[in-house]
């Protein structure tokens, strides 16, 4: 089967969504198929202009110019291109489901049209009566013309089940362990946050709420990418609360210093206020660590609930304080055991089976 991947970002660019194309065009190549990616040809996170033409881990990859906003980007792929491949599966609702809905809804496009939605685009709070309105109208209309659509968690079903009654659940895969393995747990109550330091991840208010703890002993890991946020507005609040002893900014670090930061800490934290998944806390469980995450995401408490571990917190420092210090007072090997066996289940050559599986749906 000839597949072509379409995601407005991808390699070089880091983000869960570029990691989500990649691996499954990975398991799907290693499956027998015929795998590309078409992607735009700059870098959103540092403006870099990229080449045309590329391989990636034995994937084609091909790069097109682009206009507009980073949010919704408008290109033009060439049509006969598209049309000798057996599916089309985008990712991610844009500017890039509306159109090829369109040629689809005009007999132009004759591969079968199928779209992962990856939380739609509700990400931040900004805007969000223009979202909806748009959801409800132009998201619909284009859904309509889809020939399969994949959600990546509950939370998504439930959102993408009011403009499209057949959504097909298949939850995120996980690279399990991805940046290597350790051989033991951290004797030290430290937590760690790995991913985007964009604003709906608050971690503002983590920064705050866990420099304001009595427990002076521990310490908060924030990994990321600087290109992903505000990471000078992060390092200035760092300084400005007196945390620097307490709270460690990691940015742009690689992926062994990334598995030796997990190798000291005992919890994966996220105080994130909206996750079409939440990849990262699932990738951290895979070595092990304890998750205490916000109740705002209905993937987070998934996670806790089918875990059975780990907790969940309220934006109130006083009820992340507490549910901190329970975690410690309950930390055992069973626990670090439970999260490793749940991330298990997300394993890449399940998930990619699965989706080649609902093509034919």
């Amino acid at each position: 089967m000839k597949i072509l991947h379409i995601v407005r970002q991808f390699a070089p660019s880091i983000g869960g969504l570029e990691d989500y194309v990649l691996n499954l065009a990975t398991e799907q190549k290693a499956m027998g198929h015929e795998v590309t990616i078409f992607t735009l040809n700059s870098n959103f996170q540092t403006g870099e202009r990229l080449p045309a033409r590329e391989t990636v881990k034995d994937l084609p990859i091909r790069r097109f110019s682009w206009l507009g906003s980073k949010r919704y980007p408008i290109s033009r792929f060439p049509l006969k291109l598209m049309n000798e491949f057996d599916i089309v599966h985008v990712h991610a609702v844009d500017f890039f489901i509306d159109y090829l809905s369109l040629l689809k809804r005009l007999s132009l496009l004759r591969a079968k049209l199928v779209l992962t939605t990856h939380g739609g685009f509700f990400h931040t709070p900004q805007q969000q009566t223009l979202k909806k309105l748009f959801f409800k109208t132009v998201t619909r209309f284009s859904l309509k013309s889809v020939d399969v659509v994949f959600t990546i968690s509950n939370n998504d079903r439930q959102l993408f089940e009011q403009v499209r009654e057949d959504c097909q659940l298949i939850e995120n895969g996980v690279a399990y362990q991805k940046f290597g393995h350790i051989s033991h747990a951290a004797d030290s109550n430290d937590m760690v946050y790995l991913g985007r330091l964009s604003s709906n991840k608050r971690l503002d208010w983590l920064i705050e709420a866990f420099s304001r703890m009595g427990d002076g002993r521990s310490k908060l890991r924030i990994i990321g990418n600087r290109a992903t946020g505000d990471a000078e507005q992060l390092e200035k609040l760092v300084v400005a609360l007196n945390a620097e002893d307490r709270v460690e900014l990691l940015f742009n670090i690689s992926d062994e210093e990334i598995l030796k930061q997990i190798n000291s800490s005992r919890f994966v934290v996220s105080a994130s206020e909206y996750e079409g998944f939440g990849l990262s806390v699932i990738e951290l469980m895979s070595y092990g660590l304890v998750p205490i995450l916000s109740r705002e995401p209905d993937s987070f408490k998934g996670f806790i609930e089918q875990s059975g571990v780990g907790a969940l917190f309220s934006y109130e420092p006083q009820a992340f304080e507490k549910s901190y210090l329970a975690l410690i007072k309950a930390w055992s090997e069973q626990e670090r055991h439970k999260a490793k066996t749940f991330a298990e289940r997300f394993s890449w050559k399940s998930v990619a089976r699965s989706i080649v599986n609902g093509y034919a749906n």
